[in-house]
């Protein structure tokens, strides 16, 4: 996710503007309304007339899908953050530089390359880098509402500034869980272990606060036993970058489970470092308002699209129409006995195998049979019979259509 640029990164002061001149060009109403407004009191009709300083005109969005709640801003995260209304955030997700674009090289496709993602990631002495972080988090904490929390991804390259800079900001840190990459790329210089993990740190704003955590979803989730701090979730897929590449893209099932478990529907979250979008994309699939903010406009045109994608994927990937011709080797709906619900007549359902299909084709034609669960779990028809997972099972096991390529895995027949 993309970062404020390098020669940009400590020129925003954490001190917030306070007085009306500096507040004129920060009421505009639809700012208000999303980005949650701006600081101080007075009406914004009456701020909206008021002289702009500099002759700075209002933020406007870069993006937005009103009728889902979802913004992308373009500018420097400083700035919009100081220029945000107090504690209007239910959950912020944070994917800062972590400042390890030291010409170093990695494996890729079987290929050395440079480990360098940009200006925005290079190294820098240890006291700047702590400063960077205690400021970007001064404003978020001030932006997070008094029961929110806060997500942060980051290496060994900045993590622990940035949990020493949570601590002395009076977060209260919950959990640091580690993201096993399941299949890192090996290490060339074979001098150390090979680094197959990043740390993420969820904090809520004080010690008393009442974060949002759906405890039960998530051990729901991982088959009836509690979640641990250790998750296994793979880099993001060739499907996940159909349209176009981010050095440092998160998965999408990682945000996923982040946003679920941390925000109810209807939540307003915000990501300072949006990047190609991931969080919005998760926003977006569960329900959630969300607000992005980069830098960067290219980066900021692979979010729209990828937001633009998942939402039109929402209205049309089992948007079947009434009458669907069935295949001649899709097995038959569930029968009686598995105490599916009966649909009206009139309605012709679509056949098992045709809803596994829609699924893996919005996988990318391959995956594991618990995300292609995970894309069906919101079907109407899936919604009307307990015993769906194992009629999917059955389905991805005996239809011509699918063929298994790993132990619980499988992808469309060519």
């Amino acid at each position: 996710m993309t970062k404020p640029a390098a020669n940009n990164r400590l020129t925003v002061p954490v001190s917030l503007p306070t007085s009306p001149e500096a507040l004129a060009h920060v009421h505009d109403p639809m700012v208000l309304e999303m980005l949650a407004g701006a600081l101080g009191e007075r009406d914004a009709a009456d701020a909206a007339s008021d002289s702009v300083p500099g002759g700075s005109a209002s933020p406007t969005p870069w993006f937005a899908d009103e009728a889902r709640g979802i913004r992308l801003y373009q500018g420097d995260s400083f700035e919009l953050l100081a220029r945000a209304r107090p504690e209007s955030f239910e959950l912020i997700f944070a994917d800062p530089p972590y400042f390890l674009s030291g010409g170093g090289i990695t494996c890729q496709s079987g290929k050395m390359v440079s480990v360098d993602k940009g200006l925005w990631d290079k190294p820098t002495s240890f006291e700047e880098m702590h400063t960077f972080n205690r400021e970007w988090l001064t404003l978020c904490r001030r932006a997070l509402k008094p029961d929110g929390s806060l997500w942060v991804s980051g290496t060994h390259h900045n993590i622990f500034s940035v949990g020493y800079a949570l601590q002395t900001l009076g977060f209260k840190v919950l959990n640091d869980i580690a993201w096993y990459k399941v299949n890192p790329p090996p290490n060339l210089a074979c001098r150390y272990f090979t680094h197959a993990t990043e740390t993420l740190l969820w904090a809520r704003k004080g010690p008393k606060a009442r974060h949002t955590f759906h405890y039960a979803d998530m051990k729901a989730e991982n088959g009836g036993k509690q979640m641990q701090s250790l998750w296994s979730i793979k880099p993001p897929v060739r499907w996940e970058k159909r349209h176009g590449r981010h050095p440092t893209q998160k998965p999408e099932a990682l945000l996923e489970r982040i946003v679920r478990a941390s925000s109810r529907p209807g939540d307003l979250v915000l990501d300072p470092f949006c990047g190609s979008g991931t969080t919005g994309v998760a926003c977006a699939r569960l329900g959630r308002r969300f607000v992005g903010m980069d830098r960067e406009g290219d980066y900021l045109t692979l979010a729209r699209l990828r937001i633009e994608d998942e939402t039109g994927r929402l209205q049309l990937v089992f948007a079947f129409p009434v009458a669907v011709p069935r295949s001649e080797e899709a097995p038959e709906p569930a029968p009686a006995t598995e105490l599916c619900n009966p649909e009206p007549e009139a309605v012709a359902l679509p056949p098992w195998a045709d809803l596994v299909t829609a699924a893996l084709t919005d996988l990318g034609g391959e995956a594991d049979l618990r995300e292609i669960n995970r894309v069906m779990a919101n079907h109407s028809r899936v919604r009307s019979c307990p015993t769906w997972p194992a009629t999917v099972r059955r389905v991805v096991r005996q239809s011509r259509r699918f063929e298994s390529t790993a132990r619980g895995r499988y992808r469309l027949r060519v």
